[in-house]
């Protein structure tokens, strides 16, 4: 209860937010590693039908989400890179409940997320 208390909280301070950065887009970043017996396509698998749900209840067709892996260095692990075109399209997503937690749970753990924000560079004349 606390939990969707707290989420509720943060996800309508950044829908009042949205007003002022709504053109910038967003990138939540988890990290991650898959639990022993579990692959790669298997997360994949999940995350595609997280993909379809997120663009519907979202409502763009915008929204991306990739399977991030390390090429050189610890490779232990890898992230989840979920772009939005904005903070409020993130929020409808934040606000709905999902039941692909539980199926993410199953295959993989992430320790951690974070949210960013990108601004576009506009190229010189």
């Amino acid at each position: 209860m606390y939990k969707k208390i707290v989420l509720a909280t943060v996800t309508s301070v950044f829908l009042l937010l949205s007003a002022v950065v709504s053109a910038d887009p967003v990138m939540l970043v988890f990290t991650c590693e898959l639990k022993e017996g579990h692959t790669k396509e298997e997360a994949m698998a999940i995350n595609s039908r997280w993909l379809k749900w997120a663009r519907a209840t979202g409502g763009s067709d915008e929204i991306t989400s990739s399977y991030v892996s390390t090429v050189v260095g610890d490779t232990g692990g890898f992230m989840w890179v979920d772009t939005y075109p904005d903070i409020a399209t993130w929020g409808k997503i934040a606000d709905a409940d999902s039941e692909f937690d539980a199926e993410f749970d199953v295959v993989s753990n992430c320790s951690g997320n974070r949210m960013y924000r990108g601004e576009t560079t506009i190229p010189a004349k």
